[in-house]
């Protein structure tokens, strides 16, 4: 699990401790492939991070559903619920071959953030890096 948690990028900055601390807290999950992980609209307490195999994740429209992105190894999806208890923006669908994620409950990583409060900064830091990437991405692309 470390080895998994090391390549992370919300985790960047953590050490082999804290990452431990957070293997820990975590739920393994497995899902058939076109299993729904995630659904769009739907109010989530989860952060997941995907141990083998792939997340297609999609919108939904008034007509079709849009595929965004597929996500693999060490990718997270969902992590925006560990700031607040808004919708989720899109559905998430194991792919292909199904997958292992593994599940964060908001309420365990409060829990260890208050123990450990630098785990809660690193984490919040490297969502702030990871938000104002894409923010600017998205800027840059509508030029």
């Amino acid at each position: 699990m470390l080895t998994l948690l090391r390549k992370v990028h919300l985790f960047n900055g953590l050490s082999a401790e804290e990452l431990e601390l957070l293997a820990n807290i975590s739920q393994e999950q497995q899902f058939a492939a076109g299993d729904l992980v995630i659904e769009q609209n739907t109010t989530g307490k989860e952060v997941y991070i995907i141990g083998v195999g792939a997340i297609d994740v999609f919108v939904s429209g008034l007509d079709n559903e849009r595929p965004i992105v597929i996500l693999g190894d060490g990718q997270v999806f969902g992590e925006m619920a560990l700031i607040d208890q808004g919708y989720r923006s899109a559905s998430g669908r194991a792919g292909k071959n199904g997958c292992t994620v593994y599940q964060i409950q908001k309420d365990d990583f409060n829990a260890l953030c208050e123990k450990h409060t630098h785990i809660g900064y690193v984490v919040m830091r490297n969502m702030a890096i990871d938000l104002a990437f894409k923010l600017r991405h998205r800027n840059l692309a509508a030029l």
